[in-house]
């Protein structure tokens, strides 16, 4: 709904000249969190400035010359299978506090949607407040799963390798964890902020413990935190074994009972190692908010992923299938050309097998849940053959995106 003050509202992408007062607006709208100058010195040390964030795809509002709103966008790449899409991640999105429920976020946003897809994104994702960002046409993107176990049930055969600390990550360190996380979707290519990953506003920092293999190069890496009761672990990236070793190790030098670790992919080598213990798995829904997903532009989405789409029929009973598929969303309407597991997009959108649905044909291409529930839930219409191809070219995925990439 468009009210006065929407209609004066000047959008614009935040420059030089405008880069303190933004950061006033987005340190005050979060200092009920972390604190003004926390969080003030938490953007300069790396979550706004030297990161990946992209002035040209973000976007301000003024009112009378002064800023009263901010979309800020991170730019980074986010696995979908083997293959990879640009996506715009959404964070510190602020209105100034005397100008809040006047309908000025709306125009923000858009504008800043609409940039991304002028600047070749693909998608955009965010972690949201309930019951907002549905207007701006996102949708849920994955539920939060934590891991409880106990120390005790830890193994205690495998000796825990020699550890030494680091205070930030490094690009050792980002060609380990990329290595680690092909093909899980959801997670990030980095580096993502570079200088702040290891930064907690508001808690102590946890502390990076890395080891090295035979020829001296990085292994593996746990960051952890003692929190009085448990060992948080806020990643892990290794052999299982040599993981468990190293949190057994932690959680006995520190007396602790437990650990939890969240932002853990399901099909991680370490999630399957844990489930194979005695452990507590705790997911949490949420209907419109946390972590939601859009599409920008959904021709280029598809043309980016048709060779994980191959990969997946390659591996399936509908290999030396060859015919036309038509996926719509609300903006787009996008043919495939399969040809025995071979997929391209078509010239012509149109096709006698269509997937047509709303917004929710994102979480298809992410794999949110089993897609015929993705399907049901979403009122997503399928036509001809694609309910047989569904669950082949869009199973579950379990996305999931690390708790350092997170904007």
């Amino acid at each position: 709904m468009k009210t006065a003050d929407s209609q004066r509202l000047v959008v614009q992408p935040p420059d030089a000249s405008r880069h303190e007062e933004m950061l006033d607006l987005i340190a005050k709208t979060f200092s009920t969190w972390h604190g003004y100058w926390q969080f003030l010195n938490y953007c300069r040390q790396g979550y706004l400035d030297h990161s990946h964030y992209d002035p040209a795809a973000s976007r301000i509002g003024l009112l009378d010359g002064k800023v009263v709103t901010n979309w800020t966008v991170y730019d980074h790449r986010m696995r979908i299978g083997t293959c990879a899409v640009r996506v715009g991640g959404i964070g510190v999105v602020a209105t100034h506090g005397e100008f809040r429920k006047r309908g000025l976020m709306l125009p923000t946003g858009m504008a800043s949607i609409h940039a991304m897809r002028d600047l070749g994104y693909d998608m955009t994702t965010l972690f949201g407040l309930h019951n907002f960002y549905h207007h701006f046409g996102y949708v849920r993107m994955f539920s939060e799963q934590s891991y409880t176990v106990g120390a005790a049930e830890l193994p205690a055969g495998t000796a825990a390798p020699a550890l030494q600390k680091f205070s930030q990550p490094h690009k050792d360190l980002d060609s380990l964890y990329n290595r680690a996380c092909n093909g899980l979707t959801g997670t990030a290519v980095r580096p993502t902020f570079p200088q702040a990953r290891i930064s907690t506003h508001g808690q102590p920092a946890p502390v990076g413990y890395v080891w090295n293999s035979k020829s001296g190069q990085p292994a593996g890496y746990v960051v952890a935190a003692d929190r009085g009761n448990h060992l948080e672990v806020g990643e892990a990236i290794g052999e299982p074994q040599r993981v468990l070793a190293v949190l057994a190790k932690l959680a006995k030098q520190f007396r602790l009972p437990e650990i939890r670790m969240g932002g853990l992919h399901y099909d991680s080598p370490l999630a399957v190692a844990f489930r194979r213990l005695t452990c507590r798995v705790e997911t949490q829904y949420v209907r419109n908010g946390g972590a939601m997903v859009r599409t920008v532009n959904l021709r280029s989405t598809l043309a980016k992923i048709a060779p994980e789409l191959s990969r997946r029929l390659a591996a399936s009973t509908w290999r030396d299938w060859t015919g036309r598929l038509l996926i719509a969303d609300s903006r787009e309407k996008v043919a495939i050309a399969i040809a025995r597991s071979k997929v391209a997009l078509a010239d012509r959108a149109d096709a006698p097998n269509s997937i047509r649905g709303g917004e929710e044909i994102a979480q298809l291409i992410v794999g949110v849940d089993d897609p015929f529930e993705v399907v049901e839930a979403g009122n997503i219409r399928l036509a001809g053959l694609a309910k047989d191809l569904l669950p082949t070219l869009f199973p579950n995925q379990h996305p999931m995106l690390a708790s350092w990439d997170r904007f």
